[in-house]
């Protein structure tokens, strides 16, 4: 009895810790979105949480691991991607549209993350924090390149990395106000990204 006593209240003390991160986390989030991430200390993470700068840096060192979790929050929201459609550009579109789609169902947080007023490397391929789906992404364009379906004079890396920015570039304009569609942008910029911005000239029947 009391062995399971014990258990019980060490499951008790890691979900107050959890519940504990997570208020500090939402609250930080609220402040960034209001007043800017430059624009917020610690003091008033904690204050808005509820919490005491001790018990603050408890679960977090710096503010900026709080940039991290909230990163991860984010991009954990891109599960069970199926890429559709037969051409490279239609199955990497597909992908790209289907995760920002889960992340737009995060608005503030989508917003705040790509309107950071520097540009985060951590986000794009590569990165540390850069979206899995940049994985899948890679699996899509090896599998074009090694059909011949993409141009073989260019490095793969080179597509993965063109393509991770232009996801980044789609989000960032949306999350910036510049459209207020992301996923219309993204196609656009996919459609640049493989087409190139000449118009296909029909080949002209001989004299």
């Amino acid at each position: 009895m009391a062995s399971g006593s014990a258990g019980w209240s060490r499951a008790k003390r890691v979900s107050t810790r959890d519940e504990t991160r997570s208020s500090i986390v939402d609250a930080a989030l609220r402040l960034f979105s209001e007043h800017g991430y430059v624009g917020v200390r610690v003091e008033d993470i904690a204050k808005e949480s509820g919490v005491s700068r001790a018990t603050f840096y408890k679960h977090f060192s710096e503010r900026d691991e709080i940039l991290a979790e909230l990163f991860t929050r984010l991009l954990e929201s891109e599960v069970e991607i199926v890429p559709q459609g037969r051409s490279p550009e239609d199955r990497v579109l597909s992908v790209l549209s289907q995760v920002a789609d889960r992340m737009l169902e995060q608005d503030k947080l989508a917003r705040f993350v790509y309107s950071l007023p520097v540009r985060h490397d951590s986000i794009l391929p590569g990165g540390s924090a850069a979206p899995a789906v940049m994985n899948l992404v890679h699996a899509e364009l090896e599998i074009g390149y090694a059909s011949g379906a993409l141009r073989t004079n260019i490095p793969l890396e080179a597509y993965v990395e063109v393509v991770g920015r232009v996801f980044e570039t789609a989000m960032r304009d949306w999350a910036e106000g510049r459209v207020d569609d992301a996923i219309e942008r993204l196609d656009q910029l996919v459609s640049i990204a493989f087409n190139g911005i000449n118009m296909r000239r029909k080949p002209q029947p001989p004299h």
